[in-house]
């Protein structure tokens, strides 16, 4: 489940800024992360991954954002190792030690990271008259007459295409457009991610 906030920005409607989440939602579950994986016991227990968003400072381009973070976040999350009680509640097996209670055999043999696959990057583009401006600010996007949002794989996939509703059209062209640059997003995105989580990584 995701949930986000927003604090205040003079450009944002009041209790609009979760507008993104269950979108943000759909592109995480869509391929990305293998249910399987969150299962503990067969039929009886799995884990159930929680995601927040907080917005600090919302200068345009907030979906792409709060989606990097979200998957920044599962690249970054452990599955510790756990054990049943004797009550058959799941006990995470180092707090189990330190409270001096019998270990039991772990349900899981260790520590892990998700596998995750299909990564999703996406990046927004505002359309003005016959401009295309990738990564806008919140003022530049105050003043469009558009917006296109690509969201593209690690593999350069395309996994959605969004524009609102409105009486201003998005010609293929200009779509054409905005997922080629999308293409060259995802190269310095994933890089992104990549120092991020390295900088994330204790020993």
């Amino acid at each position: 489940m995701t949930s986000g906030l927003a604090i205040w920005d003079d450009l944002m409607v009041p209790n609009d800024s979760g507008f993104c989440c269950p979108i943000i939602s759909l592109r995480l579950f869509s391929g990305m992360i293998n249910l399987k994986e969150l299962s503990l016991v067969s039929g009886k227990a799995a884990w159930m991954a929680y995601l927040d968003i907080y917005c600090l400072d919302a200068d345009g381009s907030l979906f792409d954002a709060a989606l990097l973070a979200a998957v920044a976040a599962f690249s970054h999350l452990r599955i510790p190792v756990v054990s049943l009680n004797e009550e058959g509640r799941v006990v995470v097996v180092s707090e189990e030690n330190e409270e001096g209670k019998s270990e039991k055999e772990p349900v899981n043999k260790g520590k892990r990271k998700l596998t995750l696959s299909s990564l999703p990057f996406s990046l927004t583009c505002i359309l003005h008259k016959n401009y295309i401006l990738a990564d806008p600010t919140a003022e530049e996007e105050s003043i469009m007459e558009t917006l296109v949002t690509v969201v593209l794989d690690s593999s350069g996939q395309l996994v959605s295409l969004y524009k609102p509703g409105g009486p201003v059209l998005a010609y293929a062209s200009a779509v054409q457009d905005c997922i080629a640059l999308t293409r060259q997003r995802v190269k310095e995105l994933k890089s992104i991610l990549n120092e991020a989580i390295s900088d994330m990584e204790v020993d």
